[in-house]
């Protein structure tokens, strides 16, 4: 057994290793699913998932071949040894060493008992050989001890901190790429209360010096000191309370408004609350919210908007009064209105502070006392706003490139542009067919035409809607009618195995009664002690073959179930796994918007399901067949030996069934609670997927108690359903002591009447006490097939969910020319239909021309973007592409049609090439992907990347800086050469510089194709065709940026506040 154990645990290591890189792959694949949608990366995600179990697959049949081949070994062992017991103490009887041949039967089938039950523990060992090597990488974790150990009390505390920063000669590589030197040599001082600005190309080491100033990393030479201390000298907990940060991507929790910002101050009172909320632009909007600060946000903040999240996030760093604020792009995703209400509370909160701003939209900077210009690691400038605009430096054409062009100028332009298209529409409109326009007029005409629209629409607001009722969020239903018989039902494909395996097991099961009639002969054999002792020497022979037989059949058939067993389970498992993961990625967007389907809790559900519906297939339900085999046999063997002692054997057995199918389905009551209360696993992933934040805010005892408080709601259902299986295993358990009793008891009286031969009463008291044993055995995996039934339910209503946008391959796939029209467009998002985000939304855009979306966040900017990807379909109104309902069009086709760079981007597991080429049905060259990358300002990065574009991303892209990332992200959009590009905040992320290559890029890749594009650095869509204000769902304000300025309306408003020209 030590061998079976050593193989066994050799196998189940390589299979969970592999199981852990499929469940990081779905990981990674559901919290990213809307980037996953939009490129079509469906399919490309699940055949990676798929890959990564099938090669776990193959362990977890070597582990089941192990397990047959050696279990089967021992039981040909022990029959062998039995044999050899029985010819002994025939010997011994014969030569009168032994008495009384009970004494014999008594050595033998203690023997035979212990050894059995040793036996059967193999099964069992496959379990605890799991939680073994699963223990030995907990424990590895718990046992690595961090070089920054967040939980230490060493250190010194800073008791009144000044604020005064010093970075002092500071080099740094990260772990990950020892290969690439981020700092290289850094020199800056902060004094308190002063802002400093830190600007420069992405992958410069601002947001690095970040990390190391809050230890989030240590730097391999120099030191960081805060009032003359070394950070690394200062008590953690104290050091992340004195410094304050908002990031670039804020993180919110899956808990109410009011409990996000209260968790960074729990002594917060709720007037405070408000007035940091205010400083933060936020106080308003959380008004409006449903339950206002008490309305639940969900897993990551997913039903606020980018600038929604952002504020709370302010506000949650100022609720907390640090000494030290950084803030890394904190107002990034702010439209100009809130970003410079909430620049002013951050320019008031600055005061009495030391203040460290990264920003890449330099109209927030221009006030700091310091800006200090990175690159390569070290500081390129530094100085005031107009020092380095008058020194014409680096820094003054970062400033020079988002600048807006002065209103004559743009309109020279615009009508330059005017004349070279009406020239070239006389050439039989050739730059029309350059850009894929073939009906479009001039711009000038385009822009009358759009504008007459909006009027249209402005004045109609009293015709029907085309309302779609199939747009309410679908609740998370459990199908009640999915059970065991629907794993079978699915398990067609495995019927060969199956079968064999159960021919296997019906062999098997003869092990028992073919024992019991072997014991009935040797018990005829020494009853010929006293008159035939050479006879009985003779049969106790024969005994010994046969018992050897049976212990070769054993051993055969036993190898041959577990592997068929294991073949049939195991693709099984495979098939629901990626079933399941598959329509889970198919779904809507109102999908995970439920609460009951929280990515954590969707990640729980594949990781746990699978596993326990394969119970029903697997070695365990080999095991059952070959027990209820041997009691089917058994029985009819006691009926033909003494129909009196069958008759009572099933009438406890009745009995036992009756009390065992009471208390299964007790258990499986208590499994769908469990599954239904299962927010330890969510909790978990939360944790996981935030822990720098989680760091940043010294909240690792919260969400520690958190966790811990998690489980302990699971512990109290899991206990009582214990409770339950551990009363089935003692009333199993219990049942064959006293069918011995009664077996017995009934036994004797039958021979006292002369009824029958102490032969036959033997035979028939043998075949029901070996019918308690089998029940026995095979009772203990009743609750596992219980478990089996509930996870059915679980895991096949998962399967079989329909996504509100049916089926993507299903629909017309014309080729798209690019008109996009909303018309009086009404949407609710599904888990708040009493909040309406548009109400009368109209606008079109013609083939090749940029639209342009601006206006305050949370207005619905967003949720045009999702429409137009399906992610969302429309509540009310039409949406239509070239005149067609969008949802009249194949999903997949839709999208093969668009592209998608959002705010956030979002890479996943693999090399640069491997995310740009992410969901391409086609291969492209390395010419192609080098093109795209040219075009999105990445090559000079990935060049100086030692494994260039085979360089690995890392798990969510975290080897990236946030602007390496986007700029992938726009590659990836730009290779798919889409007739319609959709740019959310796709610029965000990066410096001015890079920035403005970008946009010349996307200038460039926008011809010949409609652009719908959102930002709020508006430098960067001054030279959109067509820009529309949208304030409350509808559109404000529509017209070229020249056009919004004579207006002097909302936009020119905005212009006002990001202008760098005064």
């Amino acid at each position: 057994m030590s061998f079976q154990s050593k193989k066994m645990e050799e196998s189940t290591i390589k299979e969970l290793t592999d199981v852990a890189q499929a469940g990081a792959i779905a990981e990674e694949s559901i919290m990213g699913v809307r980037t996953v949608q939009a490129f079509n990366g469906q399919i490309e995600m699940v055949n990676r998932y798929k890959h990564e179990l099938i090669k776990g697959k193959k362990y977890s049949i070597e582990t089941a071949y192990w397990s047959g081949l050696l279990e089967g070994f021992f039981f040909f062992i022990l029959y062998a040894f039995l044999g050899i017991g029985i010819l002994y103490g025939g010997y011994l009887l014969k030569v009168g060493t032994v008495l009384n041949p009970g004494d014999v039967f008594i050595c033998i089938m203690t023997q035979l008992l212990g050894a059995y039950f040793v036996g059967l523990i193999s099964p069992h060992l496959m379990v605890l050989l799991n939680a073994r090597v699963a223990a030995a990488v907990i424990y590895e974790t718990i046992d690595t001890v961090p070089k920054i150990d967040v939980y230490s009390n060493r250190g010194k505390q800073l008791r009144n901190p000044k604020g005064l920063v010093e970075f002092k000669n500071v080099h740094f590589r990260y772990p990950s790429r020892k290969d690439v030197k981020v700092l290289n040599g850094l020199n800056l001082k902060i004094y308190p209360g002063q802002t400093v600005a830190l600007v420069g190309h992405s992958g410069c080491g601002k947001s690095t010096s970040i990390g190391l100033l809050t230890r989030l990393y240590e730097a391999e030479q120099g030191f960081i000191a805060i009032d003359g201390m070394d950070v690394r000298k200062i008590n953690i907990q104290n050091l992340r309370h004195i410094v304050g940060i908002v990031q670039q991507e804020p993180t919110l929790f899956n808990d109410t408004v009011a409990e996000n910002i209260r968790i960074s101050n729990p002594e917060i009172t709720e007037q405070h609350m408000i007035e940091v909320c205010k400083m933060a632009n936020a106080h308003e909007f959380i008004q409006n919210l449903p339950n206002s600060y008490d309305t639940l946000i969900g897993d990551g903040g997913v039903q606020l908007s980018g600038g929604q999240k952002q504020r709370i996030a302010i506000a949650r760093t100022l609720a907390r009064d640090p000494k030290v604020l950084i803030l890394d792009e904190a107002t990034s995703a702010l439209d100009a209105q809130s970003e410079s209400i909430v620049q002013n509370a951050l320019d008031k909160a600055a005061q009495g502070r030391s203040t460290i701003v990264i920003a890449h939209r330099l109209s927030t900077i221009q006030n700091a006392d310091k800006i200090v210009v990175f690159d390569k690691g070290v500081i390129l400038e530094e100085g005031t706003h107009h020092e380095l605009v008058q020194q014409g430096g680096h820094y003054a054409n970062l400033v020079k490139a988002q600048q807006f062009l002065p209103e004559e100028e743009e309109n020279e332009d615009i009508q330059a542009r005017h004349r070279s298209e009406s020239i070239e529409s006389n050439t039989f409109g050739r730059k029309a067919f350059v850009r894929g326009a073939s009906a479009t007029n001039s711009l000038l005409e385009s822009r009358r035409r759009l504008t007459a629209n909006f009027t249209t629409a402005f004045g109609n607001t009293t015709d029907d809607y085309n309302l779609h009722t199939n747009t309410v969020a679908d609740k998370n239903h459990i199908n009640d009618s999915y059970n065991v018989g629907t794993i079978y039902k699915n398990a067609q494909d495995q019927y060969k195995w199956m079968i064999a395996g159960f021919i296997c097991a019906l062999v098997r099961g003869m092990e028992l009664p073919a024992c019991g009639l072997a014991f009935t002969y040797v018990f005829e054999a020494f009853a010929l002690l006293n008159t035939n002792s050479g006879l009985m020497m003779n049969r106790c022979v024969r005994a010994l073959g046969i018992f050897i037989g049976i212990g070769v059949g054993s051993w055969l058939f036993q190898c041959m179930g577990s592997i068929c067993y294991a073949c049939s389970s195991e693709s099984l498992t495979v098939k629901l796994r990626i079933a399941a993961f598959k329509n889970i990625l198919f779904q809507d967007a109102g999908f995970f918007d439920n609460l009951a389907n929280t990515p954590g809790k969707l990640i729980t559900r594949l990781a746990t399901d699978a596993p326990n519906i394969k119970s029903v297939i697997d070695c365990r339900m080999f095991q059952v067949t070959h027990c209820v085999t041997a009691i089917i046999v058994s029985i009819i063997i006691a009926f033909i030996y003494s129909w009196q002692l069958a008759l009572l054997g099933l009438l406890m057995l009745a009995m036992l069934s009756f009390g065992e199918i009471f208390l299964a389905y007790k258990v499986m009551i208590k499994n769908m609670q469990i599954a239904h209360n299962d927010e330890a696993g969510r909790t978990a992933i939360e944790i996981i997927e935030n822990v720098k934040t989680i760091q940043l805010l010294t909240l690792e005892n919260h969400f520690n108690n958190q966790y811990m408080e998690a489980l302990k709601k699971q512990q109290t259902l899991i206990r009582a359903k214990c409770l339950l299986e551990s009363a089935n295993n003692c009333f199993s358990m219990s049942f064959e002591p006293f069918m011995y009793a009664a077996c017995y008891a009934l036994g004797i009286h039958i021979i006292n009447d002369g009824q029958k031969s102490s032969a036959d009463v033997f035979q028939a008291v043998t075949g029901m006490l070996l019918t308690a044993f089998a029940v026995t055995m095979s009772s203990s995996y009743f609750p596992e097939f219980v478990k089996a039934n509930s996870s059915a339910k679980l895991l096949f209503s998962m399967i079989n969910h329909k996504p509100l946008t049916g089926d993507p391959s299903v629909g017309d796939t014309p080729k798209i020319q690019g008109t996009i029209s909303f018309d009086k467009v009404q949407f609710t998002y599904p888990q708040k239909q009493n909040q309406p985000v548009m109400t009368n939304l109209c606008f079109k855009a013609l083939p090749g021309q940029t639209v342009a979306l601006v206006g305050p966040s949370g207005t619905g900017k967003s949720t045009i973007i999702s429409m137009l990807e399906r992610f969302y379909d429309v509540s009310g109104g039409s949406l239509k592409i070239d005149g067609k309902d969008i949802r009249n069009f194949s999903l997949e086709h839709l999208r093969t049609q668009m592209a998608l760079v959002g705010q956030e981007p979002k890479l996943f597991s693999g090399s640069i090439k491997d995310n740009i080429c992410f969901g391409l049905a086609n291969k492209v060259s390395d010419i192609e992907i080098q093109q795209a990358l040219t075009l999105a300002n990445a090559q000079r990065f990935i060049s100086n990347l030692p494994s260039g574009i085979e360089t690995e991303v890392g798990e969510k892209g975290g080897q990236m800086s946030g602007g390496q990332k986007q700029r992938i992200a726009i590659a990836r959009a730009l290779i798919r050469n889409p007739k319609i590009l959709l740019l959310d905040e796709a610029t965000s992320a990066l410096n001015s510089e890079s920035e403005r290559a970008v946009q010349e890029a996307l200038d460039k890749a926008r011809e010949g194709r409609t652009c719908i594009t959102i930002a709020h650095r508006l430098s960067s869509i001054q030279n959109s065709d067509v820009i529309l204000y949208i304030d409350n769902g509808m559109v404000q304000e529509a017209g070229s940026h020249s056009e919004l300025i004579a207006k002097k309306g909302k936009y020119y408003q905005l212009i006002k506040k990001q202008d760098l020209n005064g």
